[in-house]
């Protein structure tokens, strides 16, 4: 190929006598390296070259693997290194991105949806092309979706060398992978150490470095999507890449940056001064009628002051306890002439501490001392006799920002503000900042110990060791995001609820059902100017303001109320009541809560406190619903032999054509002490440990390697899908759980409802697991859990998960009148009676046994039965002919009637023959019959004589009217 592109340029070269100009005629480029370690520079033409100009013959470059000093770039029309010119940079041996208004060269991108052998909540024909990897300037940013995205670049080393990339990953529900692929496609040894990025905080930057090896390196940033909603996307704010061949151009500096001749990087514009890209300069801005923030790419006009660009402040409390009011511009001062500075206003007395706080040294506020309390804000005093504090964090009154509490500004790429405040404190409320730059964080934190309750599940309701609440509002002109969080060591950075937009004065609560040590934040993040640029002066105006928070049963903070308590008689103070037991509000004695019920807190006061166990469980100690898997009633269940172990269950694998594909696994412990664990193999990379959840049901998601040379399965993302068993029974329906139609019809009859209630970002009010038992025969054994068919990975939306378990071991115990008993043949006076077991049910116990009894005179029921079926059927032939034998009768009797009185005639004349021997049709019989005057003996003989003398001869059946003669 390399002889036939030199012949070409040769024969170009012989054809042409005009000399070609570079860019408009031809192009300078290198061939591949060549086993000699060389290659050669040959001039290209362009589409626009003319035809009458002379090319160069090919030049030989004798090495592959030079490189030039950085601040320069290799020049390939002096085959030299040569220094970049202002404007741009050049890292020499390394190559930097962080300019990301479009997708540099050299990148390609990749977005599919993942198909599978069935329906499930992602449906079928998900568009991708809303998501997957897109440039948003100064980012690169994935915004993750029911979809595997990928981001590729090819880079060629001289010698070894690192991969530097600064990224944000702060979305759970996005699995973040990593590869690196060498000139074999087999997977960088060094590289696999850090194939998975931790999470970060949110807007928190964490950079990752991965050594490479000399030759061709296929780098790949990967997304997979477990939601169908975006989510918060991963962004990578720049990918640096030192050890390539030398560079044969230099890079222009983004806006906002310039550089002089010969510049390794790009330095960012002061503020009040703009660039261009490819500046060498910056340019500054009119300081009486314009400003910019630091590296902006433009002067935004300066607005005439208002009252909305200062802030009032207090001055420190001095030992009258006086006050002053301060006045101070907002920073940076954006605004130009219009109103002026107040005056420091007159002294006033200082505003009183927030409930369970006082004034301490320096007139600062600080939380009352053990066994005191503050209900005013006032001095502190002792509780009373037989009390005890109510800790909690009680803010209403803005003096001064609570030790407890930090404020902070973040830029967008994780860089702080330069000493600009983030919140700042208002009297009434406290604020958020002003004047940032655009797309700042700005943050509120509150750092909470922990909890004096533990929490738990009782009567099928979640307890909560605590409440955080506030009230707030968002001033916004333009769009504008106020977020709350929560994290802890445990369970990390969990985003509870967002608001966009304007938003009148509201109150939120958060109840905490998890005892840890927590830190609550709130954020606010005004619209970017790039995007809103028609806001641009309105932008500072929008604010959040925070008026109160209020944090209950802390174990630290303030009490601004002491509550009744235990006490021994020979001790002093009040003594913790022991765990299953309330103060009786009467006696304030310890009472032991009613078997079946369960407190969680210490201090739980009457015996409301004491809350019902759910259906199918039990409490002995007062303090945790169990449950022993066995479940008396009708029927009864015995499932003592699926506790204290787990079961492993697999969803589908759902997988994309280019071979990106995930499963997740299902650990399992349906009843008793054991509980499932779910592990991560991937996250020794942030503390050097294995991460792991124990609960009743977790869940890990499995994903399989790529790479042909690596044969583990690697497990992240494990979360919790049943801490609590909230409720056994055989209802279809609890709180707000169910059970899914498939599984009804399968015959379930019995049902175990776990929960979860910590929300996340995809599940708000937290995730459900049912688990429905199925009595199944033939299955013996532990037997198999099935999934729902439309959704073979446990959920439909995410949040409920249903499984189906079949196994004989949920068959109903046999009762004593399930076994069916059958009767031996009587010999020599007595006969053997056996018991059957029945197929719908378990025998827990031995069979009756074979025991032999005295004959008796009874019938078997079979034998019973063919007796009284023959009886009726012969009873029902007896009355049909009886009735026969009437109807026979009777037609007799009119027949000998009728010949009787026509023989009897006195002139001896016959009577015409019939026309026929029944009735016409429509015609009904007409006879009738006198009464039969009493006979004698004689009259009986005479009667019977004169029939049988009497000739009989037929006579035709007509209608008479037929009288008795009483004379005979």
């Amino acid at each position: 190929m390399r002889l036939l592109l030199l012949l070409l340029v040769g024969l170009l070269a012989d054809s042409t006598s005009a000399e070609c100009a570079l860019g408009s005629d031809y192009k300078f480029e290198l061939t591949s390296c060549d086993p000699e370690g060389g290659r050669w520079r040959v001039q290209v033409p362009t589409s626009s070259a003319s035809h009458s100009c002379t090319l160069e013959q090919p030049k030989r470059v004798d090495s592959c693997e030079s490189t030039c000093e950085a601040g320069q770039f290799f020049d390939l029309s002096t085959l030299s290194c040569g220094a970049c010119p202002p404007g741009s940079y050049s890292m020499g041996g390394a190559v930097l991105f962080d300019n990301w208004d479009t997708l540099p060269q050299g990148f390609h991108t990749q977005v599919e949806s993942f198909q599978s052998s069935f329906i499930g909540r992602f449906g079928t024909g998900v568009n991708c092309t809303a998501f997957g990897w897109q440039a948003k300037g100064d980012f690169l940013a994935s915004v993750g979706g029911p979809c595997a995205a990928t981001v590729t670049l090819s880079v060629r080393l001289a010698r070894v060398g690192n991969l530097s990339y600064i990224y944000q990953y702060s979305n759970r529900d996005v699995i973040f992978d990593f590869e690196a692929q060498n000139e074999q496609c087999q997977s960088v040894a060094d590289a696999k150490e850090f194939r998975w990025p931790s999470v970060t905080a949110e807007g928190e930057w964490r950079r990752q470095v991965v050594q490479l090896k000399p030759g061709n390196n296929l780098l790949q940033w990967k997304t997979i999507g477990m939601e169908t909603y975006p989510g918060k996307p991963i962004l990578i704010k720049s990918i640096e890449i030192s050890g390539t061949t030398r560079a044969t151009s230099c890079s222009p500096c983004r806006n906002g940056t310039f550089s002089a001749e010969g510049s390794r990087q790009c330095q960012e514009c002061p503020e009040n001064h703009f660039s261009s890209r490819g500046a060498s300069s910056c340019q500054p801005c009119n300081p009486e009628t314009e400003f910019a923030p630091k590296g902006f790419s433009r002067c935004i006009k300066r607005h005439a002051c208002t009252s909305k660009d200062f802030y009032e402040t207090r001055s420190p409390c001095d030992a009258n306890n006086q006050t002053r009011a301060e006045y101070r511009w907002l920073e940076p001062k954006i605004c130009m002439a219009g109103v002026s500075l107040p005056p420091v206003g007159p002294s006033r007395p200082c505003l009183p501490c927030n409930p369970g706080m006082s004034p301490g040294p320096a007139a600062s506020c600080q939380f009352c001392p053990a066994e005191h309390f503050s209900d005013d804000g006032g001095p502190c005093k002792p509780c009373p006799p037989n009390t005890t504090p109510n800790y909690g964090y009680v803010f209403q009154r803005w003096a001064q920002l609570p030790a407890s509490m930090s404020s902070s500004c973040r830029q967008q790429d994780g860089s702080e503000c330069g000493g600009m405040t983030g919140w700042h404190v208002q009297g009434t409320h406290v604020q958020s900042g002003q004047h940032h730059a655009d797309g700042a964080y700005l943050l509120l934190s509150l750092n909470v110990p922990g909890f004096r309750s533990k929490g738990g599940v009782v009567g099928g309701r979640r307890l909560e060791v605590g409440r955080v609440s506030f009230t707030f509002e968002l001033d916004c002109k333009a769009k504008c995001e106020f977020v709350f969080m929560q994290a802890s060591d445990r369970r990390g950075v969990n985003l509870v609820q967002s608001w966009s937009g304007a938003t009148f004065k509201r109150e939120f609560s958060h109840s905490v059902y998890a005892n840890d040590s927590y830190t609550f934040s709130w954020a606010f993040q005004k619209a970017s100017l790039t995007d809103y640029d028609v806001f641009s002066n309105l932008l500072d105006t929008d604010v959040a303001r925070i008026f109160s928070i209020n944090v209950t049963n802390t174990i630290d903070g303030g009490a601004s109320v002491c509550l009744a308590c235990h006490q021994e008689t020979d001790e002093v103070g009040c003594i913790p009541c022991p765990p299953g037991h309330f103060v009786d509000s009467n006696t304030t004695q310890c009472t032991q809560c009613p078997p079946g019920t369960t407190v969680s807190n210490p201090l739980a006061y009457g015996i409301e406190s004491c809350q019902p166990c759910g259906p199918g469980l039990s409490s002995t100690d007062g303090v945790t619903c169990t449950s022993d898997c066995v479940f008396a009633g009708e029927p009864s269940f015995d499932l003592s032999a699926l506790a204290h172990e787990t079961f492993l269950v697999r969803g589908s694998r759902l997988f994309t054509a280019s071979g990106a594909q995930y499963f997740h696994v299902f650990n399992i412990s349906l009843c008793g002490n054991t509980q499932a664990q779910c592990s991560n193999n991937i996250s020794y990379q942030v503390d050097g440990t294995s991460s792991q959840v124990n609960s009743f049901v977790c869940r890990t998601t499995m994903v399989p390697s790529a790479w042909s040379d690596e044969e583990v399965v690697l497990s992240t993302q494990s979360v919790t899908l049943g801490d609590e068993l909230v409720a056994v029974t055989n209802n279809t329906a609890f709180m707000s759980m169910e059970v899914i139609e498939e599984f009804l019809s399968q015959n379930a009859t019995l049902h175990f409802y776990y929960s979860t209630p910590l929300a996340t970002r995809s599940c708000p009010q937290g995730r459900t697991t049912v688990i429905s038992l199925s009595c199944d025969a033939s299955k013996h054994g532990n037997g198999s859990i099935v999934l729902p068919s439309k959704c073979p990975d446990g959920t439909c939306d995410g949040c409920s998960f249903n499984f189906l378990w079949q196994t004989a071991v949920a068959c109903p115990v046999c009762r004593e009148q399930d076994f069916r008993l059958v009767r031996g043949e009587c010999t020599g006076g007595s006969q053997l009676l056996h018991y059957l077991a029945p197929t719908n049910c378990r025998v827990l116990t031995n069979l009756p046994a074979t025991k032999a009894v005295k004959c008796q005179n009874h019938i078997p029921v079979e034998l019973q039965a063919i007796i009284g079926g023959t009886v009726m059927v012969a009873a029902t032939l007896c009355g049909l002919l009886l009735h026969f034998w009437r109807k026979t009768q009777r037609l007799e009797y009119k027949y000998m009637k009728l010949v009787q009185n026509s023989g009897s005639g006195s002139d001896g004349a016959e009577l015409p023959p019939a026309e026929s021997c029944g009735l016409d049709d429509g015609e009904e019989e007409d006879v009738h019959f006198a009464q039969p005057a009493k006979q004698n003996i004689l009259n009986r003989i005479k009667a019977m004589t004169s029939k049988v003398r009497r000739k009989v001869t037929a006579v035709p059946l007509r209608r008479y009217n037929l009288q008795r003669d009483d004379t005979g």
